[in-house]
């Protein structure tokens, strides 16, 4: 008895874990109607910018229609549908080859449901995050190690893969514009690419797991913020001086989080970060 109650705990287990493995967002359409509206539109753009959808993301494009109309039609229909969300998103920064599947899947059969009205809720497309996908296999010997970036690094103690905390960079809310507080820490990461000329980073943007984006500067609705924020801090270095050779960045949304559970507003403070990858040296 006790070794079918572990049986279910781990059943349901890896059931709950499964479920996880993908995060759905849905584009709704009028009736008979595959072009993306204004509305949907700025839907999709909210879920860019507030680092539900980023880049980098492996992505699965499925369209659908309602129960009304011939499968024929409601097929080239449906596709049409994915097509055109496939095409906006890739007009926004996404990476055709990160869309693992984009098809139409028909209609939806409602045999519950009559008229010629059909059913509002199956005119849509589904965008789904395959994370099953984006899961990488660290390399054998990983040396990822973590430190606060200071004056008393060593060239000779810097790690390929290493990541370099900066734990005082403020932007404005839901904007990458760099608040005055940040100084300090932007002089110490500059003074740091100058004491190590050969040194080559990746700055990585990471934002926290809640909030809104009510407000977002339409300068920045197709990028996500994460992003934005990283590209930031990049621009302030080649300004001062620093080769754009020496410097990538990335936004890395949400989904590495320092404090899983947010519950404070310092909680979330920690997760809004920048943290600089040593590439090479």
């Amino acid at each position: 008895m006790r070794y079918l109650y572990f049986f279910f705990c781990y059943l349901l287990y890896s059931m709950c874990a499964y479920c996880q493995v993908k995060d759905t967002f849905e584009v709704h359409f009028p009736f008979n109607i595959s072009k993306i509206s204004k509305e949907e539109i700025k839907h999709i753009d909210l879920l860019i910018f507030n680092d539900k959808l980023i880049h980098g993301n492996k992505l699965i494009v499925l369209g659908y229609a309602d129960f009304v109309g011939g499968s024929s039609y409601n097929d080239t229909l449906s596709m049409h549908r994915a097509k055109n969300v496939l095409n906006y998103l890739i007009s926004s920064g996404f990476d055709k080859n990160d869309i693992q599947l984009c098809i139409g899947k028909g209609k939806i059969d409602r045999n519950n449901i009559k008229g010629n009205d059909g059913y509002a809720p199956d005119r849509k497309v589904q965008i789904i995050i395959d994370r099953a996908a984006m899961i990488k296999k660290l390399p054998p010997g990983n040396t990822t190690t973590y430190s606060s970036l200071d004056d008393k690094i060593e060239f000779e103690n810097l790690k390929v893969d290493q990541v370099l905390i900066l734990n005082n960079i403020f932007f404005k809310l839901n904007s990458p514009e760099i608040l005055e507080q940040s100084r300090p820490d932007l002089q110490k990461l500059l003074n740091f690419m100058q004491k190590f000329p050969t040194v080559k980073i990746q700055v990585e943007g990471h934002v926290c797991c809640m909030g809104p984006v009510d407000g977002t500067d339409s300068k920045y609705k197709h990028r996500n913020l994460s992003e934005c924020r990283a590209e930031a801090i990049y621009n302030n270095l080649v300004e001062k001086g620093i080769s754009k050779d020496r410097v990538k960045y990335i936004g890395l949304g949400n989904r590495n989080p320092v404090v899983r559970n947010e519950v404070t507003e310092a909680d979330k403070q920690r997760n809004r970060r920048v943290e600089i990858r040593i590439l090479s040296k």
